[in-house]
């Protein structure tokens, strides 16, 4: 004969006199190997064994959707903490394009001035001028070529640049 005692969520399982009584508590109950279990229900009715079956798949289920939980929390949080370093890695990148466009932009604002001065000087007068201040043959003007506007090449910003400096000393 057996009963229940939900108060201490233990399932006591008495036995008549001379048969091997004992109780078992719901941790010796999901614990225990079948093996076990089935020495126990030796001697129960079939009522007695079902119930007792049914406890322990009860409390079995009961842990494996523990562990379930505790594992879903644990991904939830790893999840978060990869999501937040790769936040960071983006807000990182960022920072780093906008810096990399700024210089773009102040490099390319410095390549136009560049170009305006190279217009300038390719326009002035003295740019032609070959060696002892002679126009014509063998100077800068005929070196470069006939100059299209806006399009100065960077080599030629140079020798534009050198060679002004060269024609004062």
């Amino acid at each position: 004969m057996s009963t229940t005692n939900k108060g201490n969520k233990a399932l006591k399982v008495k036995r008549e006199p001379g048969e091997n009584g004992t109780t078992l508590t719901d941790d010796e109950l999901v614990t225990m190997s079948v093996r076990e279990l089935n020495q126990h229900l030796r001697g129960l009715t079939k009522d007695e064994i079902l119930q007792l079956k049914q406890r322990r798949r009860t409390l079995k289920n009961r842990g494996y959707a523990a562990s379930c939980r505790v594992k879903r929390v644990t991904q939830k949080e790893e999840l978060e903490k990869q999501k937040s370093q790769l936040q960071q890695e983006v807000d990182k990148l960022a920072s780093e394009n906008a810096s990399m466009r700024a210089e773009l932009d102040h490099l390319r604002s410095k390549y136009e001035a560049l170009q305006s001065f190279a217009r300038t000087v390719a326009r002035s007068p003295g740019v032609g001028l070959g060696v002892g201040g002679q126009r014509g043959g063998g100077g800068v003007g005929s070196v470069i070529g006939p100059l299209i506007p806006g399009k100065v090449a960077a080599t030629s910003v140079i020798t534009i640049v050198k060679s002004k400096t060269d024609a004062r000393s």
